[in-house]
């Protein structure tokens, strides 16, 4: 069995061999864990665990609700402001575009610079960088200079901030927690992105109403900004990873500059080639990305199309509605919190469907009422989708490789934006419910191929 294939040890039972004090406290933090996830193993309800036990993760997540709930924000009030500025969909999937291309680009470089350096530093300079952008788009709207290109740059700017920050992120939360609580810490840190998603547009969308769009950019800028000052509380390196932050092998990658980098890029792409389960979850999961996350960055011109008759209602109904959505996939993700570590992977398949069957509602429906209904489902399949993916590819990733592959998920992600193009352009020429319904049938046929064609992902734990 090739070590690619063998199961991946809990970095935080590990025994590591550290001499000195740093390597004690290593030894000792990690025995405590141990010891606390051995007393919380026989309690029925372990859904905020990781919250209860682990200081460090509870910091990191409050600090994510800033960034959440600013990013949450963006999603409704820069695609409305693209659309309402040009009243085309072509501009919805543009403005998504550039925010793409660059994450294609420089995700590997961001990925490789998460294994490399401290991963909540790296964090926060992206965090940083997002708070600029987005004052400066504010202060453009109170001058009443904003063009849609500044849209286009912001998203380009934006796109390169994510692809430093995004992975750095995602392979924070196995360091911070260990590999007992992944489960339910990505659970958790689910929940926290969709309770921001339950609360964020919904404010963002009665504020553009009331206030308008600059009040907007301006809070959305001041968190993000308190999302830095909030992360100055978790561990440079954390426990979980202290040991092997201290190993002669990370301290020569460290210093081994812009060749040692590419090396990594290349060790990165045949770990992944090596690891046929963690090949076929990232092959499902681009797919999955491409079709599913084409919803929010179009629904502000379905909603203005299909579901509102003027400007105002379009803004506080799409508020609204994803709010409503937010609700399922909060409701969604605290199940996954609580599930245990077995039958993950057909949940994952079911979770797709789910969000197909939905989707395919959403899309033939042209009442706003039954839509509301419609999207709380929805939100319940994509918490499935989000939360099982991220905890199936962290499970079977090993530690020092979490941040290129991290990367590999952030490119996938950014490959969405071009489906998204693409189908603003099929909402162009055909309708906004046409291109929905086709999104939603394809969902459909990939969970179907999936369950009958690939047993092993069934099978997954």
């Amino acid at each position: 069995m090739s070590a690619a294939e063998r199961p991946i040890a809990p970095s935080s039972t590990s025994a590591v061999a550290v001499e000195g004090p740093e390597g004690a406290a290593t030894a000792a933090a990690t025995l405590d864990r141990s010891v606390s996830a051995e007393s919380t193993a026989g309690r029925r309800f372990r859904t905020f665990d990781s919250l209860i036990e682990v200081p460090a993760f509870r910091w990191y997540l409050l600090s994510m609700m800033g960034n959440w709930s600013a990013q949450q924000m963006q999603n409704v009030v820069r695609g409305l402001l693209a659309y309402q500025l040009t009243d085309s969909f072509a501009a919805l999937g543009g403005v998504a575009l550039a925010n793409a291309v660059p994450r294609l680009f420089l995700a590997l470089v961001g990925g490789v610079l998460a294994d490399r350096a401290s991963r909540r530093r790296v964090l926060q300079v992206g965090q940083c960088a997002s708070a600029i952008i987005t004052a400066a788009i504010a202060v453009l709207i109170f001058t009443d200079r904003l063009r849609v290109e500044h849209l286009y740059a912001a998203a380009v700017l934006q796109g390169i901030a994510m692809s430093f920050s995004m992975p750095a992120r995602q392979a924070m939360i196995p360091e911070i927690v260990g590999e007992e609580r992944l489960t339910n810490a990505i659970g958790l840190n689910a929940s926290g992105m969709n309770t921001m998603r339950l609360l964020a547009p919904a404010t963002a969308g009665f504020m553009v109403a009331i206030f308008g769009f600059g009040i907007v950019y301006a809070l959305m800028a001041a968190l993000f900004t308190l999302a830095v000052v909030g992360m100055f509380r978790v561990p440079a390196n954390p426990t979980a990873q202290s040991a092997s932050a201290t190993s002669p092998v990370l301290r020569k990658r460290r210093g081994a500059g812009t060749r040692g980098g590419i090396k990594d890029m290349q060790e990165g792409f045949r770990y992944l080639g090596r690891n046929r389960i963690l090949l076929m979850l990232l092959s499902v999961h681009l797919f999955v990305v491409v079709l599913s996350l084409t919803f929010q960055r179009l629904a502000p011109g379905f909603v203005s199309e299909v579901l509102a008759s003027n400007d105002d209602q379009a803004a506080w109904r799409l508020g609204v509605i994803l709010t409503v959505m937010g609700g399922g996939a909060l409701i969604g993700s605290l199940a996954i919190a609580s599930i245990p570590n077995r039958g993950r992977g057909r949940l994952l398949i079911g979770s797709i469907a789910v969000f197909g069957i939905a989707l395919l509602g959403f899309a033939i429906s042209q009442n706003y009422w039954v839509s509301i209904g419609i999207v709380f489902i929805l939100g319940l399949g994509q918490a499935g989708r989000q939360s099982l993916s991220q905890i199936l590819i962290q499970s079977h990733t090993e530690n020092e490789y979490r941040g290129r592959v991290s990367s590999i998920m952030m490119m996938e992600m950014g490959c969405e934006s071009f489906g998204t193009f693409a189908i603003s352009l099929v909402a162009v020429a055909f309708g906004a419910q046409v291109a929905f319904g086709g999104v939603a049938v394809a969902l459909l046929l990939l969970a179907l191929i999936v369950a009958v064609f690939l047993p092993a992902y069934r099978r997954l734990d």
